[in-house]
């Protein structure tokens, strides 16, 4: 390009910002500013827009520092040794001009001078922070310097800056790590003083933000030491700022920042057992009376309405912060000293309690922790000592569980919610571990038990009263939901407090939020329930009235799965009841619905005799087909009909595929166990889907791709499921799956062959012929395939599948 000059640069700038200016001609002027800027001389040019006058707008002044700043970075190899001392002064010279703004231009500068001092050899710059110091030390010029030194860190930390002038200059440190050791760390205490002395004396708030966040970054770093720190009034400032409710909320969140920066590296010195403690410890219990100073604050911002405050509500979080960081950083000095240590934990049980549950969950990683601690082998005296804690934890957290009583949350805001009491519930459970299953379970048994009008429930086995039908839904709702969440650290064999609970179950009021959270907790207690028997009746009604009203279906169908999962084989006596419920439910679920309830008849068919010996009570296999056979007459009506010159509708492939689901939801649950009858007795799983085979058959014939992918997806279930079980099955069903894939070349045809002959082929369950003629029947079609597709169809899935039939082939003709 030509030589570049302030005019064209300008030019190209009025071009980039002109409205008027086309697409093209931004896109030109971008590819001239972006070439500019590589070459040499893009230093004297971004230097002469810098020290013009006003004239020049804002944009291009910001270009032109964003320029220096780009060079200083990674071109600084472009100049020598005496060009680089004229840089640096005249870097020095324009920071100074724009000490006052624009803020943009100034930013760039400083960070264009930090990364001066970073790469800039002692015989140039010996002491870059020094000379900082010396050049911009009066109150007109502290925010400039809080600037530059702001920006010292990230450069020296930064990797990509060009550091290649190291090896050309002989005087260099040689490296960047001894460049920072004598820039920054050798000078950290003067910095720390200097930004020390602006705090003090500044009334500034903007810069007593930028001051103390620049303190951060050099803590952060680990520039700036804890010795160096605890010889400073620094904690004192930041707790005053903490402290004062007329504080700029901009100042006291960066107090806060710096206050937990500090937290968590002294945190990890303890922990670490690294230096001299005694020398550390002064600051921790400096930090430790800073947060003891702030308990009323805290208590009062608990209180409050933050709701209503903005303002109050952001200092809720920061404090909310400030403690949790505390109790997890100082951990280890809680469970040794929690006298003395105490408010940090009842300050951050504060914050838990408050109104805003974003704030609530800053505190989850703290409970989590210490629950831990507390119930980890051989601490049994802290479990007791933290009992008082976790039992008003426990009643905070079913607080929070509680819908809003005035239905006022949008359909969003209660699927937040409802997805975030999950999160609480896993406090919940921590809860249960220190307070113990019965002391848990009987706080939200107690919230329950305050809403009886009649026959006053208790836990020495009375039957429960009967709840007030005038207790708003949310009340009843938020303990059930806890019940719930606690039951996986709930043992099977609690025997005093859930009987009471399930025994009042049934007394609820039949609100359809209430009915829906007690089915889940019958289903969370299935396991309970095997070893308590008697209570399977009314579960069982109960359960079946859920399936009475929209809201509770889906509940009422997961708690049936469960409760059939683990008490199947003392539900074999209802299923003359479930099979009726079930032909009249059927329609009426959604698909997942189904595929629950398909499952928790299955696990109950299971458990009835493979072979029966009383006339009376069918084997399972007759149950089996009892179940499965409207299913297999309505896909033999659909494999009997004749496809539509259009194909058939999406209505009746997701109808066909719903129904196989459906089919192999039975073949995979309902599996007898077989080993200690007759290696002669037929499976009843085998026997199904032989007998369902010549409908599947008339299912591929319609060669309808997505009908044909529902019955391969069968096939390969049922296959995976039984295993060795399905081995007779596999000579029926491969030459048609063949056959079918040489007539459609639809490749789930293939996946499915592929699967039968991993499963199969390696022993004598296919013989050679069969192998034989598969391999010739899939091979060529399914190359073409291959070949055809382009990319549509996943070649090594298919490939693999090809190597399997054709490796098993050529093991079965001896090569």
């Amino acid at each position: 390009m030509a030589t570049a000059s302030v005019q064209s640069v300008a030019a190209a700038m009025d071009v980039m910002y002109n409205k008027s200016s086309s697409t093209a001609e931004r896109k030109g002027a971008d590819e001239w500013l972006r070439v500019f800027q590589k070459g040499t001389d893009a230093w004297t040019v971004a230097d002469s827009i810098l020290k013009m006058d006003a004239s020049v707008g804002v944009e291009v002044l910001v270009f032109a520092a964003q320029t220096l700043r780009q060079k200083t970075r990674y071109d600084l190899s472009q100049l020598n040794l005496t060009q680089q001392t004229a840089q640096r002064d005249s870097l020095l010279s324009l920071a100074s001009k724009y000490k006052t703004g624009p803020r943009a231009v100034t930013r760039q500068l400083c960070l264009a001078l930090a990364a001066l001092a970073a790469h800039l050899s002692a015989s140039v710059w010996p002491d870059p922070v020094a000379s900082l110091l010396d050049v911009f030390y009066t109150p007109a010029d502290w925010p400039i310097l809080v600037s530059l030194l702001s920006a010292m860190p990230f450069e020296f930390e930064d990797s990509t800056t060009d550091s290649s002038f190291f090896d050309a200059d002989p005087n260099a440190h040689g490296n960047s790590s001894s460049r920072r050791e004598t820039v920054i760390f050798r000078n950290s205490n003067r910095v720390l003083l200097a930004l020390m002395t602006i705090l003090e004396k500044c009334d500034n708030s903007d810069l007593l933000r930028q001051t103390l966040d620049c303190i951060r970054v050099w803590i952060e770093s680990g520039d700036i030491s804890l010795e160096k720190i605890a010889a400073t009034g620094l904690m004192q400032f930041c707790f005053s700022c903490v402290a004062n409710p007329n504080q700029d909320e901009s100042v006291f969140e960066t107090s806060i920042d710096v206050i937990c920066e500090i937290i968590r590296r002294s945190g990890s010195r303890l922990a670490s057992a690294r230096g001299d403690q005694t020398i550390i410890m002064p600051l921790v219990e400096t930090i430790y009376a800073g947060i003891v100073g702030l308990s009323p604050i805290l208590n009062a911002a608990a209180n409050s309405n933050a709701n209503e405050d903005l303002d109050q509500e952001e200092r809720m979080r920061g404090l909310c912060r400030l403690y949790v960081n505390a109790g997890e950083s100082y951990l280890s000095l809680i469970l040794q000293h929690l006298e003395a240590w105490h408010s940090i934990v009842e300050g951050i049980l504060a914050c838990t309690s408050v109104a805003d549950l974003e704030i609530v969950a800053i505190t989850f990683q703290f409970w989590s922790i210490l629950t831990e601690e507390v119930t980890s082998p051989g601490s049994e005296r802290l479990k007791l000592v933290f009992v008082d804690i976790y039992r008003r934890l426990n009643d905070v957290m079913i607080h929070h569980l509680h819908y809003p009583l005035d239905n006022s949350w949008t359909a969003e805001e209660r699927d937040e919610f409802r997805e975030f009491r999950h999160n609480m519930g896993d406090v919940l459970k921590a809860c249960v571990l220190v307070l113990g299953q019965e002391e848990a379970l009987a706080r939200p048994y107690a919230i329950l038990q305050s809403f009886v009008v009649a026959d006053s429930a208790s836990l020495n086995g009375t039957v429960a009263g009967t709840l007030n039908p005038d207790t708003p839904w949310q009340k009843i709702e938020a303990p059930l939901f806890a019940l719930r969440t606690m039951g996986r650290n709930i043992r099977n064999d609690e025997g005093t407090v859930l009987p009471v609970i399930m025994s009042m179950l049934p007394q609820l009021p039949a609100h359809p939020k209430v009915r829906y959270a007690a089915i889940l907790v019958i289903g969370r207690y299935a396991s309970w329930t095997r070893l308590h028997p008697e209570f399977i009746p009314y579960q069982m009604t109960f359960i079946s009235k859920g399936f009475e009203d929209v809201e509770s279906v889906g509940a009422a169908s997961q708690a049936l799965k469960f409760l059939c999962d683990e008490c199947g084989d003392m539900l074999v006596d209802y299923l003359s009841q479930l099979h009726p419920f079930y032909m009249s439910i059927g329609k009426v679920l959604d698909r997942h619905e189904q595929v629950d309830v398909i499952t928790a008849l299955a696990h109950v068919i299971k458990h009835v005799p493979v072979q029966s010996h009383d006339a009376s009570y069918p084997d399972m296999l007759k149950v089996l087909e009892m179940f499965c056979l409207p299913i297999a007459q309505r896909l033999h009506e659909i494999g009997s009909s004749v496809a539509p010159a259009g194909g058939f509708t999406k209505d009746l492939q997701v109808e066909v595929s719903e129904l196989i689901d459906q089919f192999s939801v039975f073949i995979y649950n309902a599996q007898p166990d077989m080993s200690t009858l007759p290696a002669t007795l037929p499976h009843p799983c085998l026997t199904l889907f032989t007998n369902m085979w010549p409908v599947f058959e008339s299912l591929l014939r319609l060669q309808d791709p997505k009908i044909t992918n529902s019955a391969c997806r069968c096939v390969v279930k049922c296959v995976e499921a039984h295993r060795g079980t399905f081995k007779p099955i596999a000579q029926v069903v491969l030459p048609t799956l063949a056959a079918n894939f040489e007539a459609t070349k639809v490749t789930s045809l293939l996946w499915a062959c592929g699967k039968c002959v991993k499963q199969f082929g390696s022993d004598d369950a296919l013989d050679g012929d069969l192998m034989q003629r598969l391999c010739e029947s899939v091979s060529g079609p399914a190359f073409e395939v291959i070949r055809e597709s382009k990319g549509k169809v996943d070649h090594v899935s298919d490939s693999e599948y090809i190597f399997f039939i054709c490796s098993n082939d050529a093991k079965e003709s001896g090569f």
